[in-house]
């Protein structure tokens, strides 16, 4: 990856080492204990080759550290390069608006092709689904408003927002398809 290229991966990494040094198995714990995964896409491989490149780009230092008898750790530490291209990248994802995709329209696309039974039981698959997350989102935004910090909740409000207008999408999607479909 060039030095001009756009990580999100890097992006995060950057911003949370900028807390704290850290290796990057502890770096990995810190995603998985925060749940960040669940809020932004990220990886362990991701977040080990992500701490290798911002390292040879000389975004982080490394000390190479001993804690009793466990194996030598790099402990990595954001560098003034390192915090300039944290502002880099935070400014560039803020101003680029990039296509999403849900991979629901991959279905939509095809259902033409499927028989009127089959393609229902795809939608109604899909509302279960959506209404699923929907009921499991409603009390965990409740329960994050309280104690989340503030990008935890602005994230999670956003994915309850999406979530419900995907159940008003897949209802509306579902009597469209009957009416243009029905037998």
């Amino acid at each position: 990856m060039t030095r001009n290229s756009y990580s999100i991966v890097d992006m995060v990494v950057l911003g949370i080492m900028s807390r704290e040094p850290m290796n990057a198995y502890r770096l990995a714990q810190f995603v998985e204990q925060h749940n960040v995964t669940r809020l932004v896409k990220l990886s362990t491989p991701a977040i080990y080759k992500s701490c290798k490149r911002l390292f040879e780009q000389k975004n982080l230092s490394g000390e190479l550290k001993r804690d009793g008898e466990a194996p030598e750790k790099m402990m990595y530490k954001v560098t003034p390069a390192g915090r300039k291209r944290f502002r880099q990248l935070m400014s560039h994802f803020a101003g680029t608006i990039t296509p999403f995709y849900f991979d629901i329209n991959s279905v939509v696309y095809s259902l033409e092709q499927l028989d009127y039974s089959d393609g229902l039981k795809l939608i109604d698959a899909y509302e279960a689904e959506i209404v699923a997350l929907q009921s499991w989102l409603i009390p965990h935004s409740e329960e994050t408003q309280a104690k989340a910090s503030f990008a935890n909740r602005m994230i999670v409000k956003q994915y309850l927002m999406v979530v419900n207008v995907l159940v008003d999408w897949v209802e509306e999607m579902r009597t469209e398809f009957v009416r243009e479909r029905g037998q």
